[in-house]
């Protein structure tokens, strides 16, 4: 498995799942109103002009269809589409999916409803430091299906939602009951391959299995970029991981190093991208444009 692949970032870039969603921007009014309602603030690190709201189809648990969006960071919202195009044709079934500012940035509220959303400035729960919610590359799906689980220093676990307790057992076949539906579970392949390559199940404690999130370095990369070059590298990203997949398998993509850490190497640098990018931007984009070498030491962590 030493052999390179030399894959080019514009071929992938045009292999992607026909889209059913739609990306537009921000309106004044919106961003007013998730101003009003706390979601957004002059000190959030990303502000409206960087943010796109994705509308889209999906099937709710009733097997209707209904119409949903979520707000996210210009640079994945291209992902994102594909995300949600690829979970309408599965037949994924999504409760809802309003913009948090519909639950006045109350993300209790927004988990009781069962609602999909993605950005909100806030904290981590339970934490003073930024969420990547608020950077706009976090996506936090079916809560009630898959329910944010803390556990106490005795054992004691708490879900949130609360109702999400009825869906501690993860089996979506289970002898004599009905399958089950919705389960983050289902789609942790779909969203790894569109750049949410972080799951919150994977967590030991607290376990959030409605989340998917990119790195938090590539939040700071990103929100550190402008638009066009966070795009860029966002693309680069994608087509890495997906050439990784396709020469290792879907099975083995929890075991893939983070891209960050793969440009760093062929940087050859420690130092964060973040930080590089703001000393020596040009180095950073020249290495993203590069074509990608993909290869065991290259896709998997050390």
């Amino acid at each position: 498995m030493n052999k390179y692949y030399l894959v080019s970032s514009l071929i992938l870039g045009f292999i992607s799942t026909p889209s059913l969603a739609n990306v537009a921007n921000l309106s004044a009014a919106q961003c007013k109103e998730m101003t009003t309602k706390t979601v957004m603030a002059t000190k959030a690190p990303i502000q409206c002009n960087r943010l796109r709201n994705v509308s889209f189809k999906h099937y709710d648990f009733k097997g209707q269809t209904k119409t949903g969006s979520v707000v996210v960071l210009d640079a994945v919202a291209p992902s994102v589409d594909r995300i949600f195009s690829e979970l309408y044709r599965q037949h994924f079934p999504i409760a809802q999916a309003k913009p948090i500012e519909y639950y006045a940035g109350n993300d209790i509220k927004s988990m009781d409803a069962n609602n999909t959303s993605a950005f909100n400035y806030r904290p981590i729960t339970g934490k003073s430091s930024l969420s990547l919610h608020a950077y706009g590359v976090a996506i936090d799906i079916n809560p009630l299906q898959n329910p944010f689980v803390e556990f106490t220093s005795w054992g004691t676990a708490t879900f949130k939602p609360l109702k999400g307790h009825e869906y501690s057992n993860r089996m979506l076949q289970r002898l004599g009951k009905e399958d089950r539906k919705g389960f983050a579970e289902e789609v942790i392949t779909l969203f790894a391959k569109n750049g949410f390559i972080y799951w919150g199940g994977y967590w030991d404690t607290p376990i959030d299995f409605q989340h998917f999130q990119t790195s938090r370095d590539m939040a700071y990369l990103m929100t550190a970029m402008p638009a066009k070059e966070a795009s860029a590298f966002f693309t680069s990203y994608v087509n890495w991981v997906q050439s990784c997949q396709n020469n290792y398998g879907s099975e083995n993509m929890n075991k893939f190093k983070d891209y960050s850490s793969y440009l760093q190497t062929e940087l050859k640098t420690t130092t964060s991208l973040n930080r590089l990018y703001k000393a020596n931007p040009s180095a950073v984009m020249q290495a993203i444009n590069k074509k990608a070498q993909v290869s065991e030491s290259r896709c998997f962590k050390s």
